[in-house]
């Protein structure tokens, strides 16, 4: 049996756009930027609370209360915040090798069926989350007495913008686009770095 005719094609890598390309990416681009630069300032005082916490009470002997119970929940914040980027840029596990592989027709049927049922799970999860809400508005944290409702609050907040990208991912794959975007931070830059000699390719 001869297998020397026989033709691999490598897998069709997922293409990524500048988040300014089309109209639809124009539009929700501020409520990215948001959730973005949300997701960072939550993840920095996530680091910087148990710093401050050690040496308030290794050095200067006096610990803060609720420090870790507040450092707990940007941590919360700060994943579901980010959750909405990582879907947009196409950070998520999305076994593309094996997608890739698979004819036409039956590529795009598996990235529509992908994202309508992604749209439809974070859409059912987002709405969870807010009857969640209403029946914890009275409970609190013990230690700072956060309310329930905040912590909730940023799982709701997390899974619409995730019902929301995962639609969008829909109506790309739907006009055949390119489904993932890129942002201008993210660009190299224009200009040639002045690099040594023996760096430059």
């Amino acid at each position: 049996m001869q297998l020397s005719n026989i033709v691999v094609e490598p897998p069709a890598a997922a293409a990524a756009v500048d988040s300014r390309t089309y109209a639809i990416d124009r539009a929700v681009e501020p409520l990215r930027w948001l959730f973005r630069w949300g997701s960072l300032v939550m993840l920095a005082a996530m680091v910087a609370l148990p710093f401050i916490q050690v040496v308030s009470r290794e050095i200067l002997g006096l610990p803060i209360i609720g420090v870790e119970e507040l450092a707990r929940f940007m941590l919360i914040c700060s994943a579901f915040l980010a959750l909405p980027y990582v879907i947009s840029s196409g950070a998520n596990i999305r076994m593309d090798e094996f997608v890739g592989m698979l004819p036409a027709g039956a590529m795009r049927v598996a990235k529509l069926a992908a994202a309508a049922v992604s749209t439809a799970t974070f859409g059912a999860m987002a709405v969870a989350s807010l009857i969640a809400i209403g029946t914890n508005l009275d409970n609190a944290t013990p230690t700072l007495g956060i309310p329930y409702w905040i912590f909730l609050g940023a799982a709701a907040t997390g899974f619409t913008m995730s019902t929301l990208e995962c639609g969008i991912l829909l109506v790309k794959t739907v006009q055949d686009r390119p489904l993932y975007v890129t942002f201008p931070q993210e660009h190299e830059p224009e200009e040639e770095l002045d690099l040594p000699a023996e760096m430059r390719h």
